[in-house]
């Protein structure tokens, strides 16, 4: 099969060949249809989840067929499309994405940047009807991540202020997922083009930082949902916030921000990780999707080969684009 490996921080990836994976007790081999390109990918590349991950094969947003089964798997059969989730955990596990024990797809082990990716059976998910490999690709991070943000740790009710920060590919589906859950979506950019799509997505307001607050109104958000890679906005989050608001930081960065504890203890703020995604998420926004109330046109528009991974990387970079899916 050929693959995606990147061999060191910094490095373009590199496609080779290699061996068809075999299937373990417990695993199944999926034939992989579709794969997202995200910031993630980009975040791996400069070292963000240290060097001594690398060599890899990235992606971890991946939709497919299932190929082969091991020994011991019920509950699927060949031939079945599955969206993947990038995480193995143990079932003692504190939640489906935390723990000491976690094991990412795409970052402590071989991802789907390739044609075939074996995983443990108990992280793909079958949709309950057939779904775009594109579509069901990006559904499982793009839109999986802020609709764990919004629904499990913002626990965003209809007639809320929220305020997302960042209409990137994940901030774009905060919009339209607020927007779904009933609360009045203020979306913040510096970008034109991504003010205009945000209020495509339902966004009441989509305006640059400086006139946010105005738009927001003075008594603050209610939840502000920080989606870039900014120490700057992780501070912005913090100040739009109202009385009680949650805020809920998604874009990560390794570097500090500052915040003092007299704005969170007066505005009793409460400023919160949210980490990925579950199965639980998946399933739920293939069905949110096949309702209706979710589209993905505009992370999907973009489509590669396998042998175009770094000129999807650099398109992302530039921000030329908000999710580019390779297919394999």
């Amino acid at each position: 099969m050929r693959a995606l490996v990147l061999p060191a921080v910094g490095a373009p990836l590199e496609l080779v060949d290699r061996p068809v994976p075999e299937p373990g007790p417990g695993e199944a081999r999926v034939r992989v249809q579709a794969c997202g390109v995200c910031g993630s990918d980009l975040f791996l590349q400069k070292g963000g989840f240290g060097a001594d991950k690398l060599p890899v094969v990235p992606g971890h947003e991946a939709a497919g067929v299932v190929d082969a089964l091991g020994p011991g798997v019920s509950g699927l059969r060949v031939g079945d499309q599955v969206a993947i989730y990038y995480i193995d955990n143990p079932p003692d596990a504190p939640r489906p994405n935390l723990g000491p024990a976690v094991r990412r797809m795409g970052v402590d082990v071989d991802g789907a940047f390739a044609e075939y990716v074996v995983r443990p059976a108990r992280t793909l998910i079958a949709p309950p009807k057939p779904v775009d490999p594109a579509t069901l690709a990006v559904l499982t991070d793009a839109v999986g991540t802020p609709y764990h943000a919004l629904v499990r740790i913002a626990r965003v009710r209809p007639g809320e202020t929220v305020a997302v920060l960042g209409v990137g590919g994940i901030g774009s589906n905060a919009v339209q997922i607020a927007r779904a859950l009933g609360a009045r979506v203020v979306a913040v950019s510096r970008s034109e083009e991504k003010l205009a799509l945000a209020r495509e997505l339902g966004a009441e307001a989509a305006v640059r930082m400086d006139e946010a607050r105005d738009a927001i109104g003075s008594a603050g958000a209610d939840v502000v949902v920080q989606c870039a890679e900014s120490p700057a906005l992780d501070e912005a989050a913090i100040a739009l916030g109202g009385y009680g608001a949650r805020i809920v930081l998604v874009g990560a960065s390794v570097e500090p921000f500052a915040a003092r504890s007299s704005d969170l203890i007066w505005r009793e703020l409460a400023v919160m990780g949210s980490r990925g995604f579950t199965p639980d998420d998946i399933r739920e926004v293939i069905d949110l999707h096949l309702a209706g109330r979710v589209r993905t046109d505009h992370l999907t528009a973009v489509q590669r080969p396998l042998e175009e991974g770094n000129d999807a990387l650099e398109d992302l970079r530039a921000g030329r684009v908000l999710r580019s899916v390779l297919v394999p």
